[in-house]
């Protein structure tokens, strides 16, 4: 990738100043944070769907971050985690957040992608 494009580059970010990388979140300010999509159970019901949202929901928070995402009427629940406050998304953030919803029996297949630049994203 060129360095014009890559908003990341050594070579721009040594003519930005603190305000300019905040503002334009990147360098220190880079936010990651990754996809998932984990297909669940076909016969788990609509009660067991809340639970484990539910449940979900409450380990992304106790993580610290925060996650947006849907069931697609196909038992597929599907999103981005990203954060929300001072707590950066990293690798072992990662793999903590997937292998727990890995874990759960409710969880046919799942599938997280790698860390991406939540606001630069191709």
């Amino acid at each position: 990738m060129s360095d014009v494009r890559n908003p990341n580059s050594a070579q721009r970010l040594k003519r930005l100043n603190n305000r300019q990388c905040k503002k334009m979140r990147v360098g220190n300010y880079q936010e990651l944070g990754f996809h998932l999509v984990a297909t669940l159970a076909d016969d788990l019901s609509s009660e067991g769907q809340d639970a484990l949202l539910d449940a979900w929901l409450t380990r992304v928070d106790e993580a610290g971050v925060s996650f947006g995402g849907h069931f697609d009427g196909r038992c597929n629940l599907e999103g981005v985690v990203f954060p929300v406050g001072a707590v950066k998304i990293g690798e072992e953030l990662r793999g903590e957040l997937a292998g727990w919803l890995k874990a759960r029996s409710e969880v046919k297949a799942l599938e997280a992608s790698e860390l991406i630049d939540l606001w630069h994203a191709a």
